[in-house]
This record gives C-alpha cells, sequence and structure tokens, in this order.
C-alpha cells in the first residue's frame, strides 16, 4: 500500500514507476491502491496520467533522453524521473512547465542530490528545443513509425510478417489510443430500452452495432448500476465473442477458461438462465472473482470448477464450447501498456501456442456431433489464431469454420481480438 504524507501527486506516481520499470509489477493493481487513498479526484487523475502516459510512451521518450543523458552513467531512478517528467512537458499541455521542472528536481533531491542540476538542465533543454528532440525523421519508415508511437520493433516485425505493413501500422499507432469506456446491460436484471433511457443523459451514453453493447462518456464502475448488476464493464470485443457464439436457451454449454467472468456470464444472459454452463477456470485465485461477478449479475445455471481444462473428459457432451484461450495479450495494449516495455519472449509465446493447440484437442473430444464451438483470443498473432486454426482443422475434416473475425483494435477502438465459429459435423 502506497503511503501519503501530502497530496504529492508525482512522488506518487515516481513510486508506481520504479515498481513497474524495476520490479515488472503491473500498473494497474498499483493504481488500484491509489483510488482507494484520502486525496482529491484531482490529484488521483494526474496520478493516473502520469503513470500510464510514461508507460505508454516509454519508448519514444527513453529515446529523447538518450539524447540528454547517457543512460549508462546515469542512476536508474533519476532516469524514471526523467522519462515521467518529458512526458509532462510533451503531452500534459496544461499543466505549467515550471512545476513539472520545480517537483521533479525536488524528487531529485531526495534520491541523490548531485543528480538534481543534471535534471533541471535536461528539462530546459527539453522545455527549448521541444520539437527538435522529438524529431525523428532522419530514420528509415519503420523505426520512425515504432519509435514515435512507442511500439515493440519486434512486435512489429510480427503483425507485418502475418498481416502486412499497413496493418502493423496501424494498430501501432492505436496503440496509444485511450480506451473507450464500454460496458454490457445485463438483461437478467434489467431491461435494456429503459436502462438506456433512464441513464443516458447522466453518462451521455452512446449505443453501439454491437448487441447489449454501449459506450460511456463518463466513468461508470462506480455507479449504483455496476453495484447492483444493471450493468457489467466489458470490451465491445470481448462482448462479441458470446454474441458469436451465441448458445440456444436450455442447452449444455462450456466455457473452458472463464476469468474474469465477462463471457460467461454473456454466455447465461444469452441462454436467460436455462440450461447448464460449466465454467472451467485453472487459477484459484481468480475463483473468487468469477463467483462475485456470477452473484453481482444473478446468474443461476453456471457451475464453476477450479481444474485443468485440458484434462476434461466428457466426451462428446456439450451442445456449445467457448475457448476464449490464454494468449499473449498483443490485443489489450492500449488497457495493458506494460506489454510495450517487457521483452517479448518468443520461447514464451511458442510455450502459449502449445497449450492452446491442447485446449482445443480437449474441446474437440468434448463437443457434441453437430455442436458449436468459438475460439477466442485477445491478440493480434497469426501462430496463436488463423495458423492455429488452420492447423485444428487439418487435423479434424468434420470441423467447419462458420465465421472468422480478426479485429485489430483500430476499427473501432476496441482490443484487438481474433474470433472463430466452428461446427461439428
Amino acid at each position: 500500500m502506497i503511503l501519503v504524507e501530502t497530496n504529492n501527486s508525482r512522488k506518487i506516481a515516481f513510486e508506481i514507476l520504479k515498481k513497474v520499470f524495476k520490479n515488472k509489477s503491473f500498473s494497474n493493481i498499483l493504481l488500484n491502491d491509489v483510488s482507494k487513498l484520502q486525496i482529491s479526484d484531482k490529484f488521483k487523475n494526474l496520478i493516473f496520467a502520469i503513470v500510464h502516459g510514461t508507460i505508454t510512451n516509454k519508448i519514444l521518450i527513453d529515446q529523447v533522453s538518450r539524447k540528454l543523458i547517457d543512460p549508462k552513467k546515469t542512476n536508474i531512478d533519476i532516469q524514471i524521473l526523467l522519462w515521467m517528467s518529458i512526458y509532462q512537458i510533451r503531452f500534459l499541455k496544461t499543466i505549467p512547465q515550471y512545476a513539472v521542472v520545480n517537483e521533479s528536481v525536488m524528487i531529485a533531491k531526495t534520491v541523490n542530490h548531485k543528480f538534481s542540476g543534471l535534471l533541471n538542465a535536461c528539462l530546459k533543454k527539453v522545455i527549448n528545443n521541444e520539437e527538435e528532440l522529438f524529431n525523428f525523421s532522419s530514420l528509415a519508415e519503420t523505426e520512425k513509425i515504432c519509435i514515435e508511437n512507442s511500439f515493440p520493433r519486434n512486435l512489429f516485425n510480427l503483425i507485418e510478417k502475418g498481416y502486412g505493413f499497413d496493418i502493423a501500422k496501424k494498430v501501432a499507432i492505436d496503440s496509444n489510443k485511450k480506451p473507450v469506456i464500454s460496458f454490457r446491460i445485463n438483461t437478467l436484471k434489467v431491461n435494456e430500452e429503459n436502462f438506456f433511457i433512464k441513464n443516458s443523459e447522466e453518462y451521455q451514453l452512446k449505443k453501439t452495432d454491437i448487441k447489449s453493447c454501449y459506450i460511456s462518456k463518463k466513468a461508470i464502475v462506480k455507479s449504483e448500476a455496476y453495484n447492483n448488476g444493471e450493468i457489467t464493464i466489458q470490451d465491445p470485443a470481448s462482448i462479441l465473442v458470446a454474441n458469436i457464439l451465441k448458445p440456444t436457451k436450455g442447452s449444455k454449454v462450456l466455457d473452458m477458461c472463464s476469468a474474469p467472468g465477462g463471457k460467461l456470464t454473456h454466455l447465461s444472459m444469452i441462454m436467460e438462465n436455462t440450461g447448464n454452463i460449466t465454467g472451467y477456470e485453472i487459477s484459484e485465485n481468480k475463483i473468487k472473482l468469477i463467483k462475485q461477478n456470477i452473484d453481482r449479475l444473478n446468474c443461476k445455471n453456471i457451475q464453476l470448477i477450479c481444474g485443468d481444462a485440458t484434462l476434461i473428459d466428457e466426451k462428446e457432451n456439450y451442445d456449445f464450447i467457448l475457448l476464449d484461450a490464454p494468449c499473449s495479450g498483443f490485443g489489450v495494449l492500449k488497457r495493458k501498456p506494460e506489454i510495450k516495455i517487457n521483452n517479448i519472449d518468443l520461447k514464451s509465446i511458442n510455450n502459449i501456442v502449445d497449450i492452446q493447440k491442447k485446449l482445443l484437442e480437449t474441446a474437440y473430444h468434448n463437443l457434441k456431433s453437430k455442436g458449436t464451438m468459438v475460439y477466442s483470443t485477445c491478440t493480434i498473432n497469426p501462430y496463436e489464431n488463423q495458423n492455429q486454426i488452420k492447423q485444428f482443422t487439418k487435423k479434424y475434416k468434420d470441423i467447419k469454420i462458420i465465421e472468422e473475425k480478426q479485429l485489430f483494435g483500430f476499427e473501432m477502438n476496441t482490443d484487438g481480438f481474433y474470433i472463430c465459429k466452428m461446427i461439428k459435423e
């Protein structure tokens, strides 16, 4: 837990960023602690902006800082402080520049007094030569795109190889966009039209082309509607997954990887609490969260099992199967910018591909003849998506693809998602 002596937003942001960059901590967990602090929303919003913005733009601001310092000779804490200060000068234009410099120099003195002068000189150079320092026009096009959008080069190469240069470029640019606040209206608790009419003005709601999915202009997660289960926060692409599977009322359904429960509870809603849904989740820690969502949303037809879904052995027992498989997560860069700054390990991706393969095998054996299944991931990686399904349908000739979608995220400002609907003939 973060200790607060004063309402010093930058000091708190600095402490969080040190944990993210040095210990590979997750900013969303640390920022969740910030949301519980007894400080004003103004200070909280600044902390969120600095932390999220510095991580999202880290590759760019690190390249700028290298024009000012030698990273090998500069204390890592001072580098982190420099990154967050450069971010504020470049991207938070409503904040007076002198305030950024003054507070950063004060923090630098608490780290190492001898570096405070260096930091002061660097930030003044950024203020006086901003456009020149942020100019990377002399670089080759791919390098320029990756630096300007703080996008990892090896991830760009992976996407380019699978989907072409233009797609990779659009994904890189889109990765810095602020994600929308989207949610699903839970028709087990409330009438969709009535909810929209009642809350439209307060939250400036907007309907989407995706069934039951709405966009809010204001934060809605702490609303009464959320607490009493009338809505649940979910990305539009994630909502699309259960809509595409579309299990019928009274059917027998398996959700193989259920956490955090958004798609699982959506299946329950589509089936109007009829039939039976078995939800598997391997992580015991996540079971509690899924149960909370099930109870909050009033889902009555779900049986939750903590176990390894690759070991499910109920031959041809299910009418519908959802396999929302573990994946590399390259589709959620806007929500989890740490993915950009952590080294992309191709070996660990190969391990994920093997797990997906095992899960698909299990799904096949447990799906009834004439049954329907959906395989989905929140990634933009052909090896986990199109290639995976190509191999699967090659092995099992009675599996036929009905619908296949690759969302990259830039189309409607959603997460990147792959969704494939198949039938067992």
